[in-house]
């Protein structure tokens, strides 16, 4: 199994596992690259990382890293950015994306919403800007 797939599993981003382990992204984002093994960290990231992804310590050591489709030096799917987002971004989003499907007349207050929820969260700092940036430019 790989960190990727706990990762999915979990509906977790890299983001938010640094935020609920106390482990610096930097850290997780060489291990998910495959630049830092996790038989190289310590006992204190590790028993982080085993207490935040609920598995326990030898199993999160034997985990290997997926590589990623690449384009550009950037991961292809970004998908990950969807994922966990605060209630408010979450209800907007949904409410707008049925809202496309329906064809409803009122779309443009449906993008007002989502384009508020989106700034609102970024600057509360509850979404990153890469999550902020992937929004737009997917959504409006």
């Amino acid at each position: 199994m790989t960190i990727q797939q706990i990762l999915r599993e979990k509906n977790l981003s890299r983001y938010q596992l640094s935020k609920k382990s106390g482990v610096p992204w930097a850290t997780l984002a060489d291990i998910c690259s495959g630049k830092t093994t996790l038989s190289r960290c310590s006992a204190g990231t590790l028993m982080k990382l085993s207490s935040a992804l609920g598995i326990p310590m030898e199993q999160l050591i034997t985990l290997t890293v997926e590589k990623p489709q690449m384009h550009g030096g950037k991961p292809t799917d970004r998908t990950y950015l969807e994922k966990n987002l605060p209630t408010s971004l979450d209800k907007a989003l949904r409410e707008y994306i049925q809202g496309e499907k329906d064809k409803v007349s009122y779309m443009d207050c449906l993008w007002g919403e989502l384009y508020s929820a989106i700034n609102s969260n970024q600057w509360s700092n509850a979404i990153t800007q890469e999550q902020a940036d992937y929004l737009r430019a997917k959504y409006l």
